[in-house]
């Protein structure tokens, strides 16, 4: 329950504090003193949107600070508890909020700063306000399953969460499918591709190196007849087939020395050092042969290591400037290849994780559309009631659900209210046929219900009375004041019916000096009540007749 509202620096309000009581509060004023700034006000402290405008000429920011009377709420309680912002001692909940003209708007709960989001889901437990904007709403067939839902609350909105977080995770799945379905050509042709790169450079099987053997190896055959003659030449040079060959001369020059050494074995280093090299040299000379021997100068061989070389120099226009980048490229494709393969196991476990996943919402959306129906048998029950009190004697109210083609956040259905407002009359959507004070008693029919149901301890109804006078402005008199038996309510109102009705009246007045204006607030007590009756009856030319006509509706509030 709201207990005291402090609004400071707020459009005309200076400042302005005001202290509610249990039951019916009603606000009364002339039009224009700002009873409806109040309400903004209200509204800006329950998270609404703080304009910069908002804030008093000349100052730089406002302030609306409200003081609660806990009530337990269990929503209230979980949402405190989480964020470590449990009432004081007194269990009081202190919340406020300053707008200020840089931007940089404040929020606090219990004197702790808080984000908007965290502040507004605390807030939005607390207070509920109706105006004239949310006559739209109810017009709205769009808005008219988050009514049905919140009437039969409890496990409705257990199953909602599940089917949100299920409708969530179909989303996500059909959109995987379809970015699946999207790509499905485009990894096909990169398979393709990708095997017929990797059969290609397996089919060379080229090894790290062989270019360069293969190089080498053709030059040599490209020039066999060649080296095979002057590896000859030299063998025969060395060795044997001319006369006066090199190791022959030397085994001549051998046997000399060592004729001297018999003589002088001074020259025995040099005789070994000349053994040695004649044996060096018989030694090469067998090598040339045997080279000249090993020479190939078929040209079918050639022909191979010109074909491979070929081969290997397409893989390199293609796949990289070396045998090293070719065989690292063929192992990226190869793994990118290993992820396409698995492509087609990823999209058939995606379809079964989404059929599951399907499978499941219309288990849990056929639960909620049978809570639904079950819901509104009672409320077409309920609200039907309600509004014959509101002087509605020949209504019939109806909920009426279809089933959307599609699967959405709420389920499948569609949910209208119909209403005949008149006997014989066919039930019709309510946009097509009510008027604005039958939208305003349904609203409050709505009201009346739901103040049972869910725990938001205050109610503010902004002008309820509009477009309805004479017997059916008594019945929504006696309505507001039936809620404030178990809700406190806050009215502003221009009926003297409802003024009358109020536990509590405060009266909200416009002053001028000379150059500033202020809205002020005060609160009546029982003869300036009758005044302020009398004038809502005949206006500041109030008579005898009227005072006591205030006094009646005072004394028997209807």
């Amino acid at each position: 329950m709201l207990i005291k509202l402090f609004i400071g620096n707020f459009a005309l309000i200076d400042k302005l504090e005001i202290e509610f009581g249990a039951g019916l509060n009603v606000l009364t004023g002339e039009t224009g003193a700002g009873k409806s700034i109040i309400i903004d006000a209200v509204g800006v402290l329950m998270g609404g949107q703080a304009l910069a405008e908002y804030i008093r000429t000349g100052e730089d920011k406002a302030i609306v600070e409200g003081v609660f009377a806990f009530n337990g709420s269990h929503k209230v309680m979980e949402v405190l508890d989480e964020f470590g912002l449990l009432p004081d001692e007194d269990e009081f909940l202190i919340i406020s909020r300053e707008i200020v003209r840089t931007g940089k708007n404040v929020c606090r709960i219990n004197g702790r700063q808080v984000n908007l989001s965290v502040f507004k889901e605390i807030t939005g437990n607390l207070v509920d306000i109706y105006g004239q904007h949310h006559q739209q709403s109810l017009l709205d067939p769009q808005k008219h399953v988050l009514l049905l839902d919140e009437y039969q609350g409890g496990q409705v909105i257990t199953v909602l969460e599940e089917l949100a977080n299920l409708f969530r995770e179909v989303s996500d799945l059909k959109t995987k499918a379809e970015k699946m379905a999207e790509n499905e050509k485009e990894q096909a042709r990169l398979a393709d591709m990708y095997r017929f790169q990797v059969s290609e450079i397996d089919k060379c099987n080229p090894a790290t190196g062989e270019d360069s053997g293969l190089e080498a190896e053709k030059k040599i055959l490209a020039n066999a007849e060649k080296l095979a003659g002057l590896s000859h030449e030299a063998y025969e040079l060395l060795y044997e087939g001319r006369p006066n060959s090199v190791t022959e001369l030397l085994h001549e020059a051998v046997n000399r020395i060592k004729e001297i050494c018999l003589l002088d074995e001074g020259m025995r280093s040099a005789s070994d050092t000349l053994e040695s090299a004649m044996y060096q040299i018989e030694e090469t000379a067998r090598d040339i042969k045997n080279y000249a021997d090993r020479i190939d100068t078929d040209s079918g061989r050639l022909e191979e290591v010109e074909a491979r070389l070929d081969l290997i120099r397409q893989l390199k226009r293609k796949y990289g400037d070396s045998i090293e980048e070719i065989l690292k490229y063929r192992e990226q494709i190869a793994s990118s290849l290993s992820v396409i393969d698995n492509f087609d196991e990823e999209q058939s476990r995606n379809k079964e994780s989404l059929s599951r996943a399907m499978s499941r919402y219309d288990i849990i959306a056929s639960q909620l559309t049978g809570l639904r129906e079950k819901a509104a048998s009672g409320l077409r029950t309920r609200i039907t009631s309600e509004l014959k009190e509101l002087n509605m004697p020949h209504v019939t109210f109806d909920v009426k659900i279809s089933r959307k083609s599609t699967p959405g956040v709420k389920g499948y259905d569609d949910i209208e209210f119909l209403i005949s407002p008149n006997k014989g009359e066919p039930l019709k959507p309510l946009a097509k046929i009510v008027s604005g004070g039958e939208v305003s008693r349904i609203m409050l029919a709505f009201k009346t219900i739901l103040a049972k149901i869910d725990s938001i301890g205050t109610l503010i109804f902004d002008e309820v009375d509009t477009g309805i006078g004479g017997e059916t402005i008594h019945a929504v008199a006696r309505k507001l004041a039936f809620i404030g038996n178990d809700r406190q309510v806050i009215c502003v109102t221009h009926s003297p019916v409802i003024a009358g009705c109020g536990e509590r009246h405060f009266k909200i007045s416009k002053l001028t000096d000379k150059s500033r204006t202020y809205t002020q607030v005060k609160a009546l007590q029982k003869l300036e009540r009758v005044q302020e009756i009398a004038r809502m009856l005949a206006g500041e030319k109030a008579t005898e007749i009227t005072r006591k006509l205030a006094e009646e509706i005072l004394e028997k509030p209807d």
